[in-house]
């Protein structure tokens, strides 16, 4: 599969994206520079017989814009994704997460709930934890039951911040 990636400027720096002719594979959040944003995203992909050809400067222009609404706060839309590298039931848990609104949160066991594993909120959680297209596949919006904020993958100092974006409060962990 032959599959393309670069980096572009976007927030406080850098990110980088993958994709296929059949869509967006990964997305990595800003990094201080574009070496740090490719190696980042490297470690989001299986290893593919074309890793070593060097990333192209032409990212997708509307991929861009709508990574930069999601950074700053405003709605944002995507929903082309080529996922072949993920277990049916990963891809499953990233599709649910996918319909939940802009600016509102569901807890793990609700995704397990919609990913057809009622009891699966651990595993759903681990799923979220190595969503490759953070922002726009929206794990941030993913707590725990009693309103806790859990983990995330690319730390939870971005999931407040995304969730602050969205305008939900967070305050000491919670969510209200």
């Amino acid at each position: 599969m032959q599959m393309k990636w670069g980096p572009f400027r976007a927030g406080k720096g850098f990110c980088a994206a993958a994709w296929t002719p059949k869509g967006l594979s990964a997305l990595v959040l800003p990094e201080s520079t574009p070496s740090k944003a490719m190696a980042k995203l490297r470690d989001y992909l299986p290893k593919a017989p074309d890793a070593d050809r060097p990333p192209v400067s032409n990212v997708d222009e509307r991929l861009q814009a709508e990574v930069r609404k999601a950074l700053s706060g405003r709605p944002f839309s995507w929903r082309t994704y080529d996922l072949y590298f993920l277990t049916p039931f990963q891809q499953r848990v990233l599709t649910a997460t996918s319909a939940i609104p802009w600016g509102q949160y569901r807890t793990y066991g609700w995704v397990a709930q919609k990913a057809g594993v009622p009891k699966g909120f651990r595993a759903a959680g681990q799923a979220l934890n190595r969503n490759p297209v953070p922002i726009l596949i929206p794990c941030h919006r993913v707590i725990a039951a009693n309103n806790r904020l859990g983990g995330y993958g690319s730390g939870l100092g971005w999931k407040i911040e995304l969730l602050r974006l969205e305008g939900v409060t967070v305050q000491n962990g919670t969510v209200n």
